[in-house]
């Protein structure tokens, strides 16, 4: 051989008894090495820094407590899965299909549901790229699985998905990076790789996983990656959210047309009745509630039925699950050609290319005419049939008749439908031991007879199948521990055997046939315990009697009840009832009455049961040996219960007990409590934990009690059947569009929703009030006209336009929702890359807003009189002035008036002013007026065809109409012309009576200039002085000049030195290194 040979490496074990073997040696041999004290804080302030750090990342850790109302059997996991186009959405669906279940399919329409473990399922449902559909999805997602492409980069898509996810409910998002093989240049991959991760812990959180998928082979991820991401889905922990956990839900899986043919003949646009499965989550959901479906409507659920899990997790928990218990369902992917449906299973046969286009033949032909449902119906209600030979002739259209007993009709209103189900299931349950108990048929008919007419009221046999199977469980937990079995069913079973049974039921083998079926069928005998236990003791005791006159043949019958013929039943009553047993004697009494050998038989009968109040054996046997100074009677009626004389005679305690039976009650309840105290200390946070935990709990208990009422819970695989369904919604069906049925519990009426938004930082324009928007707020979306508005505290002020960087109010017309739900907002068509417009929160829900807007209103004075001027062109009629009678006027100049009355029917009013105004003064009116608010609520039918309400600027463009152009809108230059006031003129009358200092003084001046004459002698000292000054100027220009040529040379010879001087100290340095590096050289 050529090559090396390779071996396939050791791969140690991690679990297991030999794993276990190797930790205990391992931590034997570096038990010597390890010295605590070696590694322990030298300082004790950075032990203190270490300890409140320690604090600090376990408080981190905690959040608020949230009650987990997760069912018993969780319904799938919807893990979606949402990325632009092209991005390897669906490749990565059907590797993880693969992974999980080994099956390929070869496309993707709809969700998908598989078999991930022993108690987990998963449910992968492909986003769409569409912003309605990524809006549902956001809503029900548990976990998203954010596909980037590595060789595009972030697109808009998965910022908007981002959005929408943290406005209805953050779930859990892991990244998955693709298109890494289109990088060659390992050292690039990696830079992108990191870029990625920092980006995308940026917009979800520090720390969020993000895998990433290197290549495709085989049309498929590698298994190792994928089985990677696999095991992370799996573990993954789901925090669960307030909405969804107060709102029934369910992601329709199938969606089936249920509308009789004959209709759809007649009418093909008639409305459907449409059938949705899927599983039901959050909260339980009724028969008759009211439900949306987004981009749909509101509709009232017709029917809701339970059905059998398609897609159940394997009933017993294994180690592995083999390839049988490897489920898938994906029932629009269509899987195998197999659909399945309560009543029958389709099966499609698909026809070749060749085959689709072939004439159909003459059989063919007369099938199709069979199937029309019109032809057959009328030849039906002409036809009549015979049951029975010689009866009646019944006709087609006969109406069945309810079948009515002595007390109890059976109708649909009180719930004959739950309890048919749950027969059914009972019947598919107990199918094998029927079949094993078909000789004692007729005797199981009769003994229910007889027990049905016993009884007087009505049985709860859900009770008796649930106190079965509990009873079936416990039996099996016993019989791994010890083999137990044989005594419980003697003690079951002890007076029910039989010498003459030719089937031999006392073998063996047929006593472990009986081991198998007796708890099984045990609650399916219609016995009614009230009867036995407080009812009249004569009626059981001829019941009993009957039984036993048909022999003993339904000895070995496997459905026989507990209970057996020979057990005295007042022997029965004694353990449930203490005191008078209502035939005027005690219970110590009649326990003496009977003797000891009854008692015997009754405790064998009994079997488990005992009595609560009393205790188990040993607290009796304690208490006799304590009390064994007293009599035999008193001890009896304390081990019973019963009270004796000196008790009577007490008051007795609110708990109707006697002394010593409180006292050994408080004795369980001190060792209890003392064992409560010596376990570990529950710290506030588990405490509330728990509290919350135990509400759920208790009602969840209490719900599950009211079986009469037609609840289907979180978990359960349903049919939702809704009439009335516009054709447009099958017309149009899409499996690749997510149908969301979301109940809506008092959120039916429309109101005015006043909320806080946002105007989003990415989207490039701000809001207009009045354009129409899309809320998705809830289950709903819905289109809507927004008024903005700011309160500055007293009022509420509209805004024509939403704030750039900051918050304001916005109030809509729509349905109820809760107060401090989250919502965002988008328009229908995207005009711009990034598509969400806004977000905010639900503040509250109001039937009145009052939203102000400033009003201006201006006019000029027509007439004055003195403080009192008539006001114009303000108005335009009496009734406009009568309705601001009143209000405050101001001018220009800052004279305050007031409205009083009008002044005719043309608008012009009479006002009052505090001084006189003049004609040339403008008069405003300075107002807020009370807009009204649109009430526009139109759902958004996206899965229907309906048109939506556009905007103003987009019926322009689409008209090709320009903007109205009013010339009182433009801006004009303002010309502010100076004005010439009046001289202050005061009358002579009124200066006298001023004091002297506030008169006016009058200094009178000769204004008149005076001309300047100068003689010889000035003249000529004039023109000496000139000429002075000027030979002055004359030598002072000179002299600056020189100045000016001398600096400027002594700069040119400094210049020339220090150009000089810098040449010498460069040369210098040169020398000076290189003989510096001919020495280093030498060295």
């Amino acid at each position: 051989m050529d090559g090396k040979q390779t071996h396939k490496a050791h791969r140690v074990h991690k679990a297991g008894a030999s794993a276990k073997k190797k930790l205990v040696e391992k931590k034997r041999k570096n038990a010597e090495k390890n010295n605590p004290r070696a590694f322990t804080m030298q300082s004790a302030q950075k032990a203190d820094r270490m300890a409140r750090r320690k604090a600090e990342l376990n408080e981190k850790k905690y959040h608020l407590p949230m009650a987990d109302r997760t069912p018993t059997i969780p319904p799938p996991i919807i893990v979606a899965v949402v990325g632009p186009p092209q991005c390897g959405k669906t490749t990565l669906i059907k590797s993880l299909v693969r992974r999980y279940t080994k099956h390929m399919l070869s496309e993707i329409r709809g969700p998908v549901t598989i078999v991930s473990g022993k108690k987990q399922r998963i449910t992968f449902l492909e986003c769409p790229n569409d912003i309605n559909a990524m809006t549902d999805v956001a809503k029900v997602a548990d976990l998203v699985l954010l596909v980037l492409d590595a060789s595009y980069g972030f697109e808009m898509e998965t910022f908007e998905f981002l959005n929408l996810l943290q406005t209805h409910g953050m779930p859990k998002v892991m990244g998955v990076l693709t298109h890494l093989d289109d990088f060659k240049d390992n050292k690039r991959q990696k830079l992108v790789k990191k870029n990625f991760k920092h980006r995308f812990w940026t917009e979800v959180h520090d720390g969020a996983k993000l895998f990433f998928l290197s290549g495709v082979e085989n049309g498929r991820y590698l298994d190792r990656e994928i089985l990677n991401l696999s095991r992370f889905i799996s573990v993954v922990k789901l925090r669960p959210l307030t909405w969804r956990n107060s709102h029934p839900y369910m992601l329709a899986d199938r969606v089936q047309d249920l509308t009789d043919p004959e209709i759809l003949e007649t009418n093909p646009k008639a409305n459907r009745t449409v059938a949705l499965y899927g599983y039901l989550r959050g909260t339980h959901m009724k028969g008759k509630d009211r439900v949306h479906i987004p981009g749909a409507g509101d509709y009232q659920l017709d029917q809701t039925e339970l059905l059998t899990d398609p897609c159940p997790i394997p009933d017993k928990e294994r180690k592995r699950l083999d390839e049988r218990h490897k489920l898938i369902y994906a029932p629009m992917s269509e899987v195998n050609g197999v659909m399945y449906d309560k009543d029958a299973v389709y099966i499609d046969v698909r026809k070749t290319k060749h085959e689709e286009n072939a004439v159909e033949g003459e059989g063919e032909k007369m099938l199709s005419e069979l199937q029309k449902a019109s032809n057959v119906s009328d030849r039906l209600a002409m036809h009549q049939f015979n049951l029975f030979s010689g009866a009646k002739p019944v006709p087609a259209t006969a109406v069945r008749r309810p079948a009515v007993f002595d007390d109890v009709e059976l109708s649909a209103d009180d719930g004959s439908e739950v309890d048919s189900d749950e027969d059914e299931d009972d019947e598919d349950v107990h199918a094998d031991s029927d079949s094993d108990s078909d000789a004692s048929g007729d005797d199981e008919v009769e003994d229910d007879d007889d027990n049905a007419a016993t009884s007087s009221g009505p049985v709860d046999y859900r009770a008796q199948r649930i106190a079965a199977r509990e009873l079936e469980d416990r039996l099996n937990a016993e019989k791994d521990d010890d083999d137990d079995d044989d005594d419980i069913l003697r003690r079951v079973y002890s007076d029910g055997g039989s010498d003459d049974d030719s089937e031999g039921d006392a073998s063996d083998a047929g006593l472990g046939s009986t081991e198998r079926l007796a708890p099984v069928h045990l609650g399916t005998k219609r016995v009614n315990l009230m009867d036995i236990v407080y009812g009249d003791a004569d009626k059981s005791s001829k019941s009993s009697k009957s039984r036993n006159g048909n022999g003993d043949a339904d000895d070995d019958n496997a459905k026989s009840f507990a209970f057996d013929e020979d057990i005295d039943y007042n022997q029965l009553r004694r353990f449930f009832i203490t005191g008078d047993n209502g035939d005027g004697q005690d219970g110590e009494e009649k326990s003496d009455d009977d003797g000891d050998g009854n008692d015997m038989d009754a405790e064998e009968a009994m079997g488990d049961f005992e009595d609560l109040e009393i205790g188990s054996d040993d607290d009796g046997d304690k208490d006799a040996e304590s009390g064994a100074d007293s009599d035999a009677e008193s001890a009896q009626s304390g081990s019973d219960g019963g009270e004796s004389d000196d008790d009577e005679e007490d008051e007795p305690n609110r708990f109707g007990l006697s002394d010593e039976k409180m006292k050994k009650l408080k004795n369980k309840f001190d060792e209890i409590d003392n064992s409560d105290d010596d376990g570990e200390k529950k710290d506030f946070y588990q405490q509330q934990k728990e509290e919350l935990q135990g509400y759920v709990d208790n009602t969840r208990q209490a719900m599950s009690e009211l079986a009469e009422i037609n609840y289907r819970w979180s978990g359960e695989y349903v049919k939702i059947v809704i009439e009335d369904m516009p054709f447009e919604f099958m017309n149009g069906f899409d499996p690749s569009i997510p149908i969301v049925v979301g109940g809506i519990p008092n959120e039916e009426g429309l109101s005015l929703i006043n909320m806080r938004i946002k105007r989003h930082r990415w989207y490039p324009r701000i809001l207009k009030t009045g354009d129409p928007i899309v809320i998705s707020v809830g289950w709903r979306r819905f289109q809507t006209i927004p008024t903005y508005y700011m309160n500055d505290r007293i009022k509420n002020r509209m805004l024509k336009y939403s704030p750039e960087h900051m918050h304001c109010n916005a109030v809509v017309f729509g349905p109820y929702v809760q107060p401090g739900t989250g919502f965002c907002a988008y328009f229908l068509k995207r005009a711009h890359r990034f598509g969400i417009a806004g977000t905010g929160t639900v503040l509250e829900n109001t039937q009145t807003i009052d939203i102000v807007k400033k009003l201006k209103l201006t006019g000029y004075p027509e007439k004055i009189h003195k403080n009192t001027a008539y006001v114009g062109k303000m108005f335009n009629s009496s009734l406009e002035v009568a309705k601001f009678e009143g209000a405050s006027i101001k001018t220009v100049s800052g004279i305050r008036g007031q409205v009083k009355k009008a002044s005719g029917d043309n608008g012009v009013f009479r006002a009052t002013f505090e001084d006189k105004v003049k004609m040339s003064d403008i008069v405003f009116l300075r107002a807020f007026r009370t807009i009204p608010i649109k009430k526009f609520y139109n759902p958004i039918t996206s899965l229907l065809s309906v048109t939506y309400m556009r905007s103003i600027a987009d019926i322009r463009r689409a008209k090709n109409m320009a903007v109205p152009n009013k010339a009182d809108s433009h801006y004009k230059p303002i010309v502010r012309e100076t004005k010439r006031f009046n001289p202050l003129r005061i009358p002579k009358s009124l200066q006298a009576e001023l004091p002297f200092k506030s008169k006016v003084k009058v200094v009178k001046t000769n204004t008149k200039s005076r001309a300047v004459v100068m003689d010889k002698h000035d003249k000529q000292v004039a023109t000496l002085l000139g000429q002075i000054n000027l030979l002055h100027k004359d030598k002072t220009k000179k002299l600056r000049e020189k100045v000016q040529k001398q600096k400027a040379e002594y700069v040119r010879k400094r210049n020339e030195e220090e150009a000089e001087a810098d040449a010498r100290r460069k040369k210098r340095r040169k020398t000076f290194f290189r003989i510096e590096g001919q020495h280093q050289r030498k060295d």
